[in-house]
Parts: C-alpha cells; sequence; structure tokens
C-alpha cells in the first residue's frame, strides 16, 4: 500500500493573468531574517502577511500582524473559503525569484492553527515541485507539479502526518507567489 497526503488539487476557473505583478506591486514584502544556532540567516524567500485586522500569526519566532484585507485579495480569499469549504482570515505569501529561492521541510502545525489546520495553497508564476514525506518515515515521499493558477487543498491530516517542502530547483529561472489561506485561532 502507498501512502498518500490527502489533498485535493485543481485549477481555478477565474483568470489569474497579471495577478503575479500586482501582488508585488502592491504588498509590503520582506526578507526575514531567522536566528538559527546564534546567528542570523536570511530565509530564502521573501514574505507578506495578510489578516483580519489585530491578527497575530507567530511563526520561527516571528511576529505577523494583521492590517486587513486588500481589495486584490479579497476574491481569492472568497475562492480559497469555496473551494476548500472553510473561512480563512489570514494568507501567508511567499515570493520565489527563482528556483535558487526555497521553503524547507515544516508542517504548518503552529499553536495558533490549531490541532489540525486546512491550508489552501494558490500558486502563480512557473511550475515548481512540491514535495510531501510522511513523518513517521522520511523514505515515504509524495511529489507533484504546482502550475500556474492551480490550487492544493491540504486537508486536516497532512500537517498532522506529514511534512513538505518547495525543494530548490536551480534550472528554474522565473518567479512564483504562493498564497497560503489560514484560519487562526
Amino acid at each position: 500500500m502507498t501512502m498518500k497526503p490527502s489533498y485535493r488539487y485543481l485549477f481555478s476557473s477565474s483568470s489569474k493573468q497579471g495577478l503575479l505583478a500586482q501582488l508585488k506591486r502592491e504588498l509590503n514584502w520582506q526578507r526575514e531574517v531567522l536566528r538559527i544556532y546564534g546567528r542570523d540567516v536570511p530565509v530564502p524567500r521573501q514574505v507578506a502577511f495578510v489578516a483580519n485586522q489585530g491578527l497575530c500569526y507567530r511563526y520561527s519566532g516571528k511576529d505577523h500582524y494583521g492590517e486587513g484585507w486588500p481589495e486584490s485579495l479579497l476574491g481569492l480569499k472568497q475562492e480559497a473559503e469555496s473551494i476548500a469549504g472553510q473561512v480563512f482570515n489570514a494568507v501567508l505569501l511567499n515570493w520565489y525569484r527563482d528556483g535558487e529561492e526555497y521553503m524547507g521541510w515544516h508542517a504548518d502545525d503552529e499553536p495558533s492553527l490549531g490541532p489540525a489546520p486546512v491550508v489552501a495553497m494558490l500558486s502563480l508564476g512557473t511550475q515548481r515541485s512540491f514535495v510531501f514525506r510522511y513523518k513517521q518515515d522520511h523514505k515515504i515521499k509524495h511529489s507533484l507539479e504546482l502550475e500556474d493558477g492551480s490550487w492544493l487543498i491540504m486537508s486536516s491530516s497532512v500537517q498532522v502526518l506529514w511534512q513538505h517542502t518547495l525543494p530548490v530547483r536551480k534550472k528554474v529561472k522565473e518567479e512564483r507567489i504562493s498564497l497560503t489561506f489560514r484560519c487562526l485561532l
């Protein structure tokens, strides 16, 4: 029996043309620096956080505060909620300028997300590999190619049982933005 994370992968019915450039222009992007083993390490991507006014999302020792939703994201929020069948009050965006920028192995399992969160991710830009590995046996992996305009809905069991990564792909020269919709408690 082959294990597979519980997710749905689908393409959007609405056009996302021009959205990547608009998000790059409109949002407050930051290159975070994390303190690891006593030294500051720049994060290999830029991030932006949008959420309901006053919400705080803490991960990797960093606090991110919601200031409300810009018009450009309200339609996407509604689309994410419709596809996932869940209400979301925050979105974390990651901007990868090329295949050298990445996200390491992790699970979206911060206490502020609850015990088994649903995450809806929209991919914009160049196609990139997205890889899952089973927490109890790292040899068990599952990979899929995230295409421009595609949605990945990770069910509640995914963060409990699996980790995921967007690995380095040195041959990829184009950019990508992922929007990960979440519900903070």
